[in-house]
C-alpha cells in the first residue's frame, strides 16, 4: 500500500494524473460540441450534415415569426402607424432635444420613459451635449413603422414598436433611434 501511494504521489504519478484530467476534459469538450442547432440530437428536418456540423437548411426552417418574402426595414411597410405613436415619438424628439438644458442624468430621466428596456440600456451615460439639433423643424411623417422627424440640422428617424417597459405600462416605444446629418 505504501508503494502505491508513493508511486501515485511521486512527480510521474502527479503527471500521469494531469494528464488523465487534461485527456477527460478535452473528450467531454468534443462531445460539447454537438448542440441541438445541428439537428442531429433535436430530429429536425433539413440536417444532413455529419455528425456535429449544422447545414444551412436547420437555419432557414420556419419558425413562424418571419412574414413571406420579408427583408430589411420593408417587413412592416404596409402598416401604418396610429396617430398616438406619432404623438409618443414626437414626445421623445421634444425630450431628446433637451429643451430644460439637464445634465446627463436628468436628460436620461426624461427620455427613458420612451425608450425600450434595450435601448435605454444603450442611451445610460450619453451626454446631452452630444445631441445635435435644437429644434423640430417641420411636421413628422411616418413610413411603416419608422417617424421621420425633421430638425434644424437634419432628420431624427425613430422605429417604433408596441411594448412595455420598466418606466411606462404598454405603450408605443422608441426601438430605434437614427440620426441624419442634413
Amino acid at each position: 500500500m505504501n508503494r502505491a501511494l508513493r508511486i501515485i504521489f511521486s512527480r510521474y504519478g502527479i503527471i500521469a494524473i494531469i494528464l488523465l484530467l487534461v485527456l477527460g476534459v478535452i473528450a467531454l469538450a468534443q462531445t460539447r460540441e454537438q448542440t441541438p442547432l445541428d439537428g442531429a440530437e433535436s430530429g429536425t428536418e433539413g440536417s444532413e450534415g455529419s455528425e456535429g456540423e449544422a447545414t444551412s437548411e436547420a437555419f432557414t426552417e420556419d419558425d413562424g415569426f418571419a412574414t413571406e418574402g420579408c427583408e430589411g426595414d420593408d417587413c412592416y411597410a404596409g402598416e401604418e402607424l396610429p396617430q398616438e405613436a406619432v404623438d409618443r415619438a414626437m414626445d421623445f424628439t421634444e425630450a431628446w432635444l433637451n429643451p430644460d438644458g439637464y445634465g446627463p442624468d436628468g436628460w436620461y430621466d426624461s427620455i427613458v420613459p420612451y425608450l425600450t428596456t434595450e435601448n435605454a440600456d444603450l442611451m445610460q451615460g450619453v451626454d446631452p451635449v452630444s445631441v445635435p439639433a435644437t429644434e423640430v423643424a417641420g411636421e413628422p411623417a411616418a413610413d411603416g413603422q419608422k417617424v421621420a422627424v425633421p430638425l434644424d440640422t437634419g432628420t431624427l428617424t425613430l422605429t417604433m414598436t408596441e411594448g412595455s417597459n420598466n418606466w411606462t405600462g404598454s405603450d408605443w416605444l422608441v426601438s430605434a433611434i437614427d440620426w441624419e446629418q442634413s
